[in-house]
């Protein structure tokens, strides 16, 4: 997290809790704090310029989804992972995502379309994009879905499969591009596919754990 990031002037959500969970959020799943490292309150609300108070509410929305672990004494952590909260995590998303899509691109209209095009345009400025463009595109997908609890749950998995993606696949082979591994999903939505976008979703999730599991397994090999 940038040292003294303040408030923007306009534009910002309508509570302090919101924008410091927003940033926190976002700093959590690029990587500017990995799994395990110390979040202490009052270092924070000195960066931000923010009182105690929307810290500690923002703190407890990211521990209900799993993102930090509260401790005592004004702290929290950031969650770590492990490949049977990997299996739990994708398993879930395995099911909503598909189906919170094929609604998404049932009633999607031309500004769906249009979401989902931008969106994956984000992706192609970089070959490896960053973490927040990647959420993004994920989030364009679903955002036409016509279930807000559909819509909230895939987020909170999507999240914390974020920061695993994050800490897990920190490097990827050297022919991998984000918006390439993303253009049939793109493509297929825009399109009006719903079945197509939905199966391709489930093999684009299945790929991703398949690779995680990889990466995780020889890490603990070698830690232990």
């Amino acid at each position: 997290m940038t040292p003294g990031a303040r408030i923007p002037a306009g534009g910002q959500p309508p509570t302090l809790t919101e924008w410091a969970d927003q940033r926190l959020r976002a700093s959590i799943l690029q990587g500017d704090f990995g799994p395990g490292d110390t979040l202490v309150i009052s270092t924070l609300a000195e960066q931000l310029g923010l009182s105690a108070t929307p810290l500690r509410e923002a703190l407890r929305k990211l521990a209900a989804e799993g993102l930090v672990v509260l401790q005592s004494h004004g702290s929290a952590r950031v969650a770590e992972i492990d490949l049977q909260e990997a299996n739990e995590i994708y398993e879930l998303r395995l099911i909503l995502e598909p189906m919170a899509l094929e609604r998404a691109v049932v009633a999607g209209d031309a500004g769906y379309h249009e979401r989902v095009e931008a969106a994956w345009n984000s992706l192609n400025a970089e070959r490896i994009a960053p973490p927040s463009d990647h959420a993004g595109f994920h989030r364009a997908l679903l955002s036409a879905c016509d279930s807000a609890w559909l819509l909230r749950l895939t987020t909170m998995l999507s999240d914390r499969a974020g920061l695993m993606l994050t800490v897990g696949l920190p490097n990827r082979p050297s022919d991998y591009k984000t918006a390439e591994a993303h253009r049939t999903l793109m493509e297929l939505a825009i399109a009006g596919d719903a079945t197509g976008a939905a199966e391709e979703l489930r093999r684009h999730l299945s790929r991703t754990l398949a690779t995680l599991h990889t990466v995780l397994n020889r890490t603990s090999k070698r830690l232990g």
